[in-house]
């Protein structure tokens, strides 16, 4: 449970590379040595899944212009070749990948839909990579198509002001959360409002995450009444609730969901992460004061590992590797099946040898000679 990077982290996110290779690009604000003013910095990590640790020096670094100000999110696109960090003053910037770990080249490029769109508290891919939306603090919708940039949807009073959004498997949906408790439904193809969630008049729903096992469709709320904190399930064919579950018991600060769906996490605002099995709806790892009494900021699972990536303004950046069962791997998979062919081999050879039945019928030459039918006839008197 090691950060390769402290400080005064705003965002982060995982990068799947080819190769299994997966490297972690954070935001984070640094003081120059020389002066008092500071400066923001996008910086690339390496990710030890021996160690579960983050490397002591990044393989690539970029630092903002002073005017830019601080790193608010970043998205990665599904890829893994580019990223969009949004910043308090300079809009949204683009940077692309080039390079493996040992020579990691990055580069900055025109983002000219959002250059001035402001600071935007959410951003989010579609986990196919063909649309890109962003929510700003100042209620404003926009869905582009990637990589053209064609857009799709915008919003500007879409709501009050953003505090989540995510998209459904498939992109048919975007579901959108606000600061004053409110949630949204949006279909991406044609940016239509499809519909508001409905709730109780002293509920506030925050965080919002679509399922994403390929099974039955799902989208998971957090939902604060009063001091109550619980994880609500809408089934996404009627838009209906299905059932809640308190499980952090307190209010979250960030959700998110495995690749595979199997696993939600949330995170706490004092700190706390606690990951769930989606299936049975019961927490499978328990991490209290992880960043003691700082709100989570970030919380991401690795594309192929159980291990989490977490960040928080006071504490940093840290991966931290779950406590829960291990997955099957593709060669284990692959050994099952060859031991019950062979067991299935040998249970035949040996039943062969064995059987009295119709396998082991003696020789023609072994056989009785069977009577003609004409002379049994033939013997017969009337």
């Amino acid at each position: 449970m090691q950060g390769g990077a402290g400080g005064s982290v705003t965002c982060g996110s995982w990068i799947r590379r080819p190769e299994n290779v997966n490297l972690v690009v954070l935001g984070r604000s640094t003081t120059r040595p020389d002066s008092s003013s500071s400066s923001s910095v996008i910086e690339i990590f390496s990710f030890d899944p021996n160690t579960t640790s983050l490397s002591s020096t990044p393989l690539a670094r970029h630092e903002l212009e002073e005017s830019d100000g601080d790193p608010i999110t970043i998205a990665v696109h599904p890829s893994g070749d580019d990223f969009v960090c949004s910043t308090t003053n300079g809009g949204c910037k683009l940077f692309e990948l080039y390079g493996k770990e040992t020579n990691l080249k990055l580069f900055v490029k025109e983002l000219p839909p959002l250059e001035n769109a402001g600071p935007q508290k959410c951003l989010a891919f579609s986990i196919d990579g063909s649309r890109f939306a962003t929510g700003g603090v100042d209620g404003h919708l926009r869905i582009l198509e990637w990589p053209s940039l064609r857009v799709i949807v915008d919003e500007v009073r879409a709501h009050i002001s953003f505090q989540d959004m995510d998209f459904s498997l498939d992109s048919e949906f975007l579901a959108s959360t606000s600061t004053d408790g409110s949630s949204r439904i949006w279909k991406t193809e044609d940016g239509r409002p499809f519909m508001t969630l409905a709730r109780n008049s002293d509920e506030k729903i925050e965080l919002c995450r679509f399922s994403k096992d390929g099974t039955k469709p799902f989208l998971f709320c957090t939902v604060q009444k009063g001091d109550k904190a619980v994880v609500v399930v809408y089934d996404i064919s009627t838009w209906k609730k299905i059932g809640h579950k308190r499980l952090l018991g307190k209010p979250a600060s960030v959700m998110s969901v495995s690749l595979d769906g199997k696993y939600l996490a949330l995170g706490s605002k004092d700190g706390d992460i606690c990951v769930v099995e989606v299936k049975k709806m019961e927490i499978s790892h328990w991490s209290k004061s992880l960043h003691l009494g700082a709100a989570i900021a970030t919380l991401g699972f690795c594309p192929n590992q159980r291990v989490v990536l977490t960040t928080s303004i006071q504490w940093g950046a840290m991966v931290t590797k779950l406590n829960v069962p291990a997955d099957w791997k593709e060669w284990q998979l692959y050994l099952l099946l060859l031991g019950l062919f062979l067991a299935s081999a040998v249970a035949f050879y040996l039943f062969f040898q064995n059987s009295d039945s119709i396998w082991n019928l003696p020789r023609a030459r072994e056989q009785q000679t069977r009577p003609k039918i004409d002379s049994f006839v033939g013997g017969c008197s009337v």
